[in-house]
């Protein structure tokens, strides 16, 4: 039996899921949960580093005071956050929080001929990366920039902070935008040209690297740590997340959460203009393998309805209300995730009104109709990502694989599978979290290949599918949409 830790760390909850693996397979249980969000200080906004890791901490002490030896613990984290550590290893500042207005303009200022690197970096800059909140606070000369001498992706940070060894993981690195993507490594004339002190880049590590043995302040006086090793997952959740996903030509996958990651996995990085012109980025997965991906906002827009309602006094679950919305009548409006109405925080719902007003649509008032609103043109979206795909590769979408919490809204993953005409498979529902195990099982040999992956989760997680129908109605829906998002 192996017993392994994975803390999975979303932009608005992170959790601790401990995975047990025998030869019966894996059995995944969840240890805790926490809610969280940046900080507002000083006109910005940061990531309590300090309260994750103490809470992070206690559950993995608890967890260790039962049941059997815990072998190793990874960190898995959303892309573009950091922190700043000095010469020695004192961390300068709490993490800036990437929604934060210290990238503000930087796109128009400093990005907007994408096409003259994106042979390189493979990566567009229209949504907010490390390089834009680097350059952003060079700019606005912070003071932690100028001091520091090392800078660590959130899991890197984590994992330092629980080893005291530092590592710069490789899947995390390529959300930077600042990665030559086929060579794998800093693009250092890039960073040279942004005006980015260079020596804060240190060299990557691949996923499956052992950073170090717990610190003995975390460890000490619990024998079920002793000698337990942070190895470096695929830090990037998304890359942990799409481990899981089978490796099927014509498939594109669906990391469903506060984003909606949708892409395909690729042998090799897609960097033509094509690519480049529809926003496309390619990232690094474990194993020498490529996704090519666009970030599309999902359900962080239904999450922050659901912040909104609850200042009202209305204490609304999305789960719950996706329930309600499928029972009760349909909704004929949509709105275009990714635009500008929906980039900031803000009274979502109202926001979604005005969209709708704007646009000559249908106002929702209620929050069941709001939920229709969203899903539909969510699910619109990836019918339109789907056709750019296969303008991109040559090579058609037949089917739909969709891993993370959005697993579990039956309207949406419906919807999808209607909008596209193409079956939709949901896998696991805490894919991210799944993956992060399963690439630590496989450093310590207990899985031979990562091919087996997909297998050992769908086993842990049965697999649901959804068969399209309502053709016409969607086609319909979809000629409107086009308009939107253009």
């Amino acid at each position: 039996m192996c017993r392994v830790l994975a803390a999975d760390i979303g932009a608005g909850s992170y959790r601790v899921m401990e995975g047990l693996y025998t030869d019966r397979g894996l059995a995944m249980k969840e240890l805790a949960r926490f809610r969280h969000a940046p900080v507002s200080r000083g006109g910005h906004y940061y990531w309590d580093i300090e309260e994750m890791k103490d809470n992070l901490v206690q559950v993995m002490r608890d967890a260790a005071k039962r049941g059997e030896r815990i072998h190793s613990i990874g960190f898995d984290t959303f892309g573009s956050d950091f922190g700043l550590l000095d010469s020695s290893g004192a961390l300068l500042d709490s993490p800036l929080a990437y929604r934060d207005k210290v990238s503000d303009g930087i796109y128009e200022a400093y990005f907007n001929d994408e096409k003259a690197i994106y042979a390189r970096t493979g990566v567009t800059y229209a949504t907010t990366g490390t390089a834009h909140i680097l350059k952003g606070m060079t700019e606005q000369k912070f003071a932690s920039l100028k001091r520091a001498a090392r800078l660590l992706f959130l899991p890197d940070l984590l994992a330092y902070l629980f080893t005291g060894a530092m590592v710069n993981e490789y899947t995390i690195a390529t959300t930077s935008r600042l990665l030559d993507i086929k060579r794998g490594q800093w693009d250092m004339a890039l960073i040279e040209r942004l005006g980015l002190p260079a020596h804060i880049f240190h060299p990557l590590s691949d996923s499956g690297t052992a950073v170090g043995v717990l610190r003995k302040e975390i460890s000490g006086g619990i024998p079920n740590l002793r000698g337990t090793v942070v190895t470096a997952s695929a830090c990037h959740d998304t890359a942990s997340a799409v481990s899981v996903v089978p490796y099927t030509r014509g498939s594109s996958f669906i990391s469903s959460g506060s984003w909606s990651v949708k892409g395909i996995v690729c042998g090799s990085p897609y960097t033509t203009d094509t690519a480049c012109g529809y926003k496309m980025c390619n990232e690094g997965q474990p194993g020498g393998k490529f996704r090519l991906i666009r970030n599309i906002t999902g359900l962080w827009i239904l999450e922050e309805c659901a912040r909104a309602w609850r200042a009202e006094g209305r204490n609304l679950r999305i789960p719950e209300l996706a329930a309600r919305a499928e029972e009760g009548e349909d909704f004929p409006s949509m709105i275009y995730t990714d635009a500008p109405d929906f980039k900031k925080p803000g009274n979502m719902p109202e926001k979604i009104r005005r969209y709708c007003l704007r646009t000559r649509q249908k106002v929702p008032e209620t929050p069941e109709a709001v939920m229709r609103t969203v899903v539909n043109g969510l699910a619109l979206e990836y019918r339109r990502h789907n056709e750019q795909l296969e303008d991109v590769t040559g090579c058609p979408v037949t089917d739909m694989y969709i891993v993370g919490g959005g697993r579990h809204n039956r309207l949406l993953n419906q919807c999808a599978a209607d909008a596209a005409q193409c079956p939709v498979v949901c896998g696991h529902p805490e894919a991210a979290a799944a993956g992060n195990v399963l690439v630590q099982l496989h450093a310590m040999g207990a899985v031979r290949s990562m091919d087996e992956f997909p297998r050992i989760a769908a086993k842990d997680v049965p697999e649901v599918t959804y068969i399209p129908g309502q053709k016409e109605k969607w086609e319909e829906r979809y000629g409107r949409y086009l308009d939107l998002a253009r």
